[in-house]
């Protein structure tokens, strides 16, 4: 990857394969991606079917921007709504609903929600917010 900052100042990558062919992507226009994927390690398996919602801290209270749902792989690709949300850096929190998840699988929980509040400092990263569940506790890290 050879990166270049045109007249413009805007800043480049070009990415070469294997027949030498090169695409350039402008990194100020690279978009902010939030994804999740979600594991119960009580059971050894992907949490599929889990509902998980997207908000943002703005204005001294949480907007919700996405609701979603785990697939049969326990993950949610893009919890984005549109391209707004990814021009300025901010404080968001991914809700995973388990309660609904546990009682469909035969097992009770302590936990009925769980909320993982993160702050995006660079809106052109990538955010991956895995979890790591079971009926007693949880953890959670920044992916890649």
């Amino acid at each position: 990857m050879n990166a270049r900052r045109d007249d413009s100042g805007v800043d480049h990558c070009a990415f070469s394969n294997r027949q030498n062919m090169t695409t350039s992507v402008n990194l100020n226009e690279a978009k902010l991606n939030i994804t999740t994927h979600v594991l119960d390690i009580s059971r050894g398996l992907p949490a599929g079917g889990l509902a998980v919602c997207l908000y943002k801290f703005e204005n001294d209270k949480w907007i919700l921007l996405k609701e979603s749902t785990t697939g049969s792989n326990g993950r949610c690709a893009d919890l984005l709504q549109d391209e707004r949300e990814n021009s300025v850096p901010g404080r968001f929190k991914i809700e995973f609903r388990v309660n609904d998840y546990f009682r469909r699988n035969a097992t009770n929980s302590m936990y009925p929600l769980i909320d993982v509040v993160f702050d995006v400092q660079n809106p052109r990263e990538h955010y991956h917010i895995p979890l790591l569940l079971s009926p007693f506790g949880f953890t959670t890290y920044r992916g890649t």
